[in-house]
């Protein structure tokens, strides 16, 4: 019909505005996460190694949040140590030069690898979340005034919405990860809409 020839000429124009690094991702609930992570590792590639190092830096300081049982997320070590490693040994090796697209590309396509890259980057987001409930709060229709309350009621949300794998991703988690590895990201809608793709830059 012609919603359909709609949405087959924006998917054209997408493939054709963004020629160089348009992939297909799996819409398994993980798929923005994934696409994200890849994205954003797969840039690395080509920034100096002093800018990996800093990206290093990110990971680890959210690592030490994770297990932080006063002011982070408080999980032991052994729960969360796997995932930081293995995506810590993706920038490492990006960081010395011995990574390649086509490496980094067979790494996301193990499943094993893809999985933990991606739930360490939930746990990241449900960090941000709770670091920032002057800001998420609203979001997900948290009205209370009392702090304990809110860091409770943000928590659940947290447990129940953002970090389980395969939850699908919505604009609260997409403020939440652009923002806590501060590498923004553009969505594109293709939506059934007559006129031009529509856009949302995150974060704003």
């Amino acid at each position: 019909g012609e919603s359909n020839e709609v949405f087959r000429r924006k998917l054209d124009d997408l493939k054709n505005r963004y020629r160089l690094g348009f992939r297909p991702v799996k819409g398994d609930g993980n798929c923005f996460i994934r696409g994200y992570a890849f994205g954003l590792l797969e840039g690395l590639l080509s920034k100096p190694a002093s800018e990996v190092a800093g990206f290093r830096g990110v990971l680890m300081a959210y690592y030490f949040t994770m297990i932080d049982g006063d002011s982070g997320l408080g999980y032991t070590a052994g729960a969360v140590e796997d995932f930081y490693n293995d995506i810590l040994n993706q920038v490492v090796l990006i960081e010395h030069g011995d990574m390649t697209k086509d490496m980094l590309r067979d790494n996301f396509n193990t499943l094993t690898l893809s999985n933990a890259v991606i739930f360490f980057c939930r746990l990241v987001c449900s960090c941000y979340i709770q670091q920032h409930p002057d800001l998420f709060a609203p979001f997900v229709g948290i009205d209370s005034q009392d702090p304990m309350v809110v860091a409770r009621e943000l928590k659940n949300y947290c447990l129940r919405e953002v970090e389980p794998l395969e939850r699908e991703v919505e604009q609260v988690q997409v403020i939440a990860l652009t923002s806590a590895l501060q590498v923004g990201v553009r969505v594109v809608h293709l939506d059934r809409s007559g006129g031009a793709l529509n856009h949302h830059d995150f974060p704003d």
